[in-house]
């Protein structure tokens, strides 16, 4: 299997939210299920996301998108893509207000915002903002090979550390057993038993 890397572009928006969709468990986010809604809920944080990354690539398969790695450092003042979030989030937050489970996500964001703000911070000035590789092509050391080139890329911006959140709805295990080290934990806002962590990991 032949995989291609790539720097991303705004074109391949579209797939990267459908990855977002199909391999991220959205529960921990909002009590809503409509899929159209979660998928509006998907291409807001992936708005946001992109519009301050730094750094986004790609793997890419046969012209699909199988991989994604998504990063920021403030180190580098240079965007990824060159991409305005605003009216975006304009327009899902107002397609989000006309239904009873688009107002459920918006309730949901408030809530977690708001738990947000009690907690105590992490230096995120270098961040793992997303990073996914569909099931369908794992085992063929995607993951790691886009990790690797976030890394590479910031050693060559100066960076030293940086920190990512995941959850244990995902395969944390992976940072577990990759050199990262926990530094917070917390139990999600709507479901008490999935766990939230912080991790960091050293460069040098």
């Amino acid at each position: 299997m032949t995989i291609q890397y790539r720097r991303a572009t705004p074109e391949d928006f579209t797939a990267i939210v459908d990855l977002f969709v199909v391999n991220m468990n959205l529960s921990v986010f909002t009590t809503a299920t409509d899929k159209q809604v979660l998928k509006q809920l998907a291409t807001l944080f992936l708005a946001k996301d992109c519009h301050h990354a730094t750094f986004i690539q790609v793997a890419e398969y046969d012209d699909i998108i199988c991989g994604v790695v998504i990063g920021v450092t403030k180190e580098d003042s240079y965007k990824a893509l060159p991409f305005d979030d605003e009216p975006i989030i304009v327009q899902i937050e107002q397609k989000l207000g006309l239904s009873e489970q688009g107002q459920q996500v918006l309730s949901d964001l408030q809530k977690k915002e708001s738990a947000g703000a009690k907690r105590k911070k992490v230096d995120f000035d270098n961040e793992l903002q997303f990073f996914c590789v569909d099931p369908d092509y794992r085992r063929h050391r995607i993951g790691a090979t886009l990790i690797q080139a976030f890394e590479t890329y910031l050693v060559a911006q100066g960076v030293t550390t940086y920190a990512l959140h995941t959850d244990t709805l995902c395969t944390y295990q992976y940072y577990d057993n990759n050199g990262y080290q926990r530094v917070d934990q917390y139990p999600n806002h709507l479901n008490p038993q999935i766990i939230h962590y912080t991790y960091v990991k050293s460069l040098s």
